[in-house]
């Protein structure tokens, strides 16, 4: 299932070092595309993951909207799990629930929302991913302000 799926991302060290390329204000945030490596080990880089099924609603509740793309919530980009790609809705989207695959499978509290909202925005179509791809270097050459997840990592209680 896609909380699953985003976990093994994470264990697998996929979401470290990655650039937030598409950051649109009030709309969402997106990373996940690979990039090299600064230490040059991209001996666990994967750029292609299994695509999984949405998660199915929870049991106990009956409330649509808690699997709405709203404000905090976490998704596969394009509703595929595949490409690596998350993003976080950073308002309320309810229209691209109507895509297939793409209901949120994780929601972040307010105050990951706080660290969210304080990314730059850069305008869209500036050619960010090609930049992303090519690595380090380029991001900082164009893109100064855009900002990048040093390490992902799931804490257990």
């Amino acid at each position: 299932l896609a909380s699953n799926a985003f976990l093994d991302m994470v264990e697998s060290r996929h979401f470290d070092h990655k650039y937030l390329f598409r950051v649109v204000q009030g709309f969402i945030v997106q990373w996940g595309i690979e990039s090299p490596r600064p230490d040059g080990d991209d001996s666990h880089v994967k750029t292609k993951f299994p695509k999984v099924d949405i998660d199915p609603p929870p049991a106990n509740v009956a409330d649509s909207s808690v699997r709405s793309n709203v404000r905090g919530s976490l998704n596969f980009a394009g509703g595929n799990s595949g490409t690596g790609q998350v993003y976080i809705n950073r308002g309320k989207n309810s229209h691209l629930d109507k895509e297939p695959g793409s209901l949120p499978f994780a929601t972040l509290d307010e105050r990951s929302m706080t660290i969210i909202d304080s990314v730059y925005s850069y305008k869209e179509g500036l050619g960010q991913v090609k930049a992303v791809r090519k690595g380090d270097e380029e991001v900082k050459r164009l893109f100064p302000r855009m900002s990048r997840i040093e390490k992902c990592w799931i804490e257990r209680e």
